[in-house]
């Protein structure tokens, strides 16, 4: 396990956990309220709902509380604040292991971090891969840190895998839920309304990503994740829709053997092998699963045509460059309009397409290369305005 362990010997591993007030947040801290033994929180950190972060730190008592809310007068003064509060609590010398679950690029600079302490990275952050997935790499390798996904399709295809090298391995099939709009015709899909893209049928998950799973955003981003975490080619990455989120993804080797990884639609299970990787320890709290009561399980093709916004970002990742970086900066602001209200279902794919268009060729070797590539497509996304027919 990477990190340093606390002092006074205290032989639990401490958890620094940055979006605590998240889905993801609030689904570790059930995990870690039910492995006192094991874990101790060491920091929380959070971008809004101070009233829940301050219930949290009562509660678990970390030795950091960071507040990263747009008000900064919601939060205790006793908190540390800004943009900054993330990387203190990233590289805390406490925490052997950093639950990234903040949303968006905005998580970057913290994995970073994480990595370069030499911390355990329990990633639930995509977008620090998609947008910085050779800085991620080479910040583990120069700091001797180490790389978990908690995303439920990476972590399946991580424990198909159990260790076995690439050559083995002929394809990563990841499975989609479809989302809400998995049967409805193409058209229909275009003019969907706020509310019906907030249903999804089988996830709990924030707005943000709730609308990536309408339009199948979030799949590519993870397409692009599983290509930069697992190392093979595009061309051997696909995407099934699997509408009862049961299988959660799957590896097909050489040999034609195929391993699946199943479970109930949680992310307490994932987020609990990325604490304890490769090792697992007992868990009282989900039930054991039951393939009588689960019931048949289904695939279907994805489709395209209907969901062009996967489209878009796996052809972003396979150009490379800065191209994952504007995809994923575009989708962020596009989703952004969409639910402010001043953006169509239908037009968050055509304002993604127009930064790609425009920025998509734009080299990126370095941080700071990627933040003026990202500050300039969320500004192409943000102006961007649907064709007039005159």
């Amino acid at each position: 396990m990477s990190g340093v362990r606390a002092p006074t010997g205290d032989r639990r591993r401490g958890v620094a956990i940055l979006g605590s007030t998240g889905s993801i947040g609030t689904s570790a801290l059930q995990v870690l309220g039910r492995q006192p033994d094991a874990f101790r929180v060491a920091a929380l950190t959070a971008h809004g709902n101070a009233a829940l972060l301050r219930e949290q730190a009562a509660r678990f008592a970390p030795t950091f509380v960071g507040c990263v809310a747009p008000n900064g007068s919601a939060c205790d003064p006793a908190w540390a604040t800004g943009p900054a509060a993330l990387i203190a609590a990233a590289t805390r010398p406490d925490a052997d292991i950093v639950l990234n679950a903040v949303v968006g690029a905005a998580g970057l600079d913290a994995t970073l971090a994480a990595l370069g302490a030499g911390k355990r990275v329990a990633l639930a952050n995509k977008e620090s891969l998609v947008v910085g997935g050779g800085l991620v790499l080479e910040a583990a390798r120069r700091g001797g840190g180490e790389l978990v996904p908690v995303d439920s399709e990476h972590s399946a295809i991580l424990q198909c895998l159990a260790g076995r090298p690439g050559h083995e391995v002929r394809r990563l099939i990841l499975t989609a839920s479809g989302g809400p709009f998995r049967a409805w015709p193409a058209e229909r899909i275009a003019d969907a309304r706020l509310e019906d893209a907030l249903k999804h049928p089988t996830w709990t998950m924030g707005r943000k990503i709730t609308v990536d799973s309408a339009t199948l955003a979030n799949k590519a981003l993870e397409v692009i994740e599983a290509h930069v975490l697992f190392g093979l080619p595009y061309d051997r990455i696909e995407v099934v829709v699997h509408p009862q989120s049961i299988i959660h993804s799957m590896v097909e080797f050489v040999d034609g053997s195929v391993l699946a990884q199943l479970g109930q639609p949680t992310m307490e299970v994932p987020i609990l092998y990325a604490f304890t990787h490769p090792d697992r320890i007992p868990d009282a709290g989900l039930p054991p699963f039951d393939p009588v009561r689960t019931g048949a399980l289904t695939f279907e093709a994805v489709r395209h045509d209907a969901f062009p916004t996967l489209g878009l970002g796996i052809a972003a990742g396979r150009q490379g460059g800065g191209a994952p970086a504007v995809f994923n900066a575009a989708n962020e602001e596009a989703v952004a309009r969409f639910l402010d209200g001043t953006l169509r279902f239908g037009e968050i794919p055509k304002a993604i397409g127009s930064a790609l268009d425009a920025l998509g060729g734009t080299p990126a070797a370095d941080r700071a290369a990627l933040g003026a590539l990202d500050a300039a497509a969320r500004a192409h996304a943000r102006n961007w305005r649907p064709a007039v027919l005159v």
